[in-house]
This record gives structure tokens, sequence and C-alpha cells, in this order.
């Protein structure tokens, strides 16, 4: 079965996003780019549940941005 090329792209760059994960740097805006490549992603997977997985884990990421955000003390 042949990848096409749409999908290679995005899950490389899902790949790449996760691998990108900052040991102190900003966390919601590495969510953020998670997120955007699930969401990239989604549309391009096969079967309905893993574009539902997807979906929902970018969901997830950028609610998980939200409250990392809103935790921040004021600057």
């Amino acid at each position: 079965m042949s990848i096409s090329p749409e999908l290679r792209a995005a899950l490389r760059a899902l790949g790449r996003a996760r691998d990108e994960k900052p040991d102190g740097g900003d966390l919601a805006a590495w969510r953020e780019r998670v997120a955007e490549a699930l969401e990239t992603l989604a549309p391009l997977l096969i079967f309905p549940e893993d574009r539902r997985r997807a979906a929902a884990e970018a969901a997830e990421a950028r609610a998980e941005a939200a409250r990392i955000r809103t935790s921040r003390p004021p600057e």
C-alpha cells in the first residue's frame, strides 16, 4: 500500500512537532503546534476512528495550551 505525499508530509510534520517538546520553553506554543499538525493529519487518515482520534487529540492539545496560558502568573 502506497502512502500519499500529503499523508507522508502530515505524519512527518506531526513527528517533528512532537520531537520539539521544550524542556522549559513555551509549552503552550508547543501544544498548539502539535494540535495544528494533528488537524492537518486528521482528514487524510483512511479510517473514521483514526480521524476522530486525531481530531480529539488536537482538541485536547489546544485545551491544554489554554490551561497552560491561564495558569501563568500575569507579567
